[in-house]
């Protein structure tokens, strides 16, 4: 009984935390301060830009897979489209032994600033979170 206890106790005290899993709320509040240390200063006039809110993107494999999918079946035009859509859907299904293994992670940050004649402009801007470095970058990547 106590043997029992004690391996429920260490089975219960693990996280059931995979590769794959990422923390949503830490990347987000690294893009925002990546926003405001790196990419408003740098800008013309930094005085109104404000960061309003960030949203993670994650493209996984499966993704991939059905946007050639989609490709294949909506935009294959003629014969030599079709086949090399075809090759090219073949391939990346070929590739991914995992469809739920992620292949990017990105950040829509969003910002608000103000124009000279006072309209309020709501805009956002994509940012690279890599996750071997736990490092937020510019895009393109």
């Amino acid at each position: 009984m106590k043997n029992l206890l004690i391996g429920f106790m260490l089975l219960s005290s693990c996280k059931d935390a995979s590769p794959d899993q990422l923390d949503k709320d830490h990347i987000e509040n690294m893009a925002k301060d990546f926003m405001r240390a790196t990419v408003i200063p740098s800008m013309k006039d930094p005085k109104p830009y404000e960061v309003v809110d960030a949203k993670v993107v994650v493209k996984r494999a499966s993704d991939n897979i059905n946007d050639y999918r989609f490709v294949y079946q909506h935009l294959s035009f003629n014969h030599f489209d079709s086949l090399q859509n075809k090759r090219r859907l073949d391939s990346i299904v070929r590739v991914s032994t995992d469809p739920d293994s992620i292949v990017s992670v990105t950040v829509n940050v969003g910002y608000r600033t103000r124009y000279q004649r006072g309209d309020i402009v709501l805009d956002s801007i994509k940012l690279k979170y890599d996750r071997t470095n736990d490092k937020i970058s510019y895009w393109p990547f």
